[in-house]
């Protein structure tokens, strides 16, 4: 499994409030995280960054215990392992807010995932989104927790008019900003050659998935198809932060 990622702070911001963190845990398992911070600048950065670190040091302290004993079973315990680092992440997030009232309401998305082998077991709050992309095209794994996603569910909006939506960045669960959460767990199987991204809003709302398509599997190397698409997403306005990590399946 290889990996590349990027953030940037766009056309329209003044400061970057996207995290991310690229771990790789032994031969054959990679971590990887996406938060989208925010609360203004200095919370939103805060937010961010310690979820990143945080979930970070769960998933491999976590790992540690399940690498070195052979009665564990991977497939079960490793949503456990990311359900818990996003738990763990929103604690450490919500103590600090509490600790300063200046970053009271900082909060952060939060998209993570662990690949091993082939299989892809993943973990989300808020709306920042995880995808693969395969031979049949590109599929969003994640669901939003967002207000849009909530009227689509409620058969009110369209899926396509909620990628439109003027209240698509409303979102419905954070890292952080209460005392608990709740995290959504998704396990997939990954086909040999398969890409796994991971992005902030700042990518998913300014670029279409076609396009992500058309880049994730036209020519280059995976740096350059991460920096085509930060870049896609600047071309367009670059209206966020815009954070990107794509993952390769190498063919075995």
């Amino acid at each position: 499994m290889t990996y590349s990622a990027r953030t940037d702070i766009g056309l329209c911001r003044s400061s970057n409030q996207d995290s991310y963190s690229t771990q790789t845990i032994s031969d054959g398992v990679v971590f990887l995280l996406v938060c989208d911070g925010m609360g203004g600048a200095n919370g939103g950065e805060e937010a961010s960054r310690i979820a990143c670190e945080t979930a970070t040091q769960s998933v491999t302290r976590d790992f540690e215990v399940i690498l070195g004993d052979a009665s564990f079973d991977a497939d079960k315990y490793i949503p456990r392992i990311l359900s818990y680092a996003a738990r763990e992440a929103n604690l450490a997030v919500y103590d600090r807010a509490q600790a300063n009232p200046s970053l009271s309401g900082m909060g952060t998305t939060f998209v993570g995932a662990v690949i091993r082998n082939r299989a892809l077991y993943a973990v989300n709050v808020g709306d920042s989104r995880l995808y693969v992309v395969n031979d049949s095209g590109i599929s969003q794994i994640t669901r939003d927790h967002s207000y849009v996603q909530y009227l689509v569910d409620l058969g009110v909006m369209t899926s396509s008019q909620a990628e439109t939506s003027s209240k698509r960045n409303i979102i419905t669960r954070a890292i952080g900003t209460d005392e608990t959460v709740e995290p959504d767990t998704y396990t997939v199987t990954l086909e040999d050659g398969a890409y796994v991204l991971l992005c902030s809003d700042g990518l998913s709302t300014m670029v279409s998935r076609e396009r992500m398509l058309e880049i994730i599997t036209g020519g280059g190397t995976l740096d350059e198809k991460t920096e085509a698409l930060v870049g896609e997403a600047n071309r367009r306005g670059g209206a966020d932060n815009i954070t990107v990590v794509l993952a390769h399946a190498d063919a075995e």
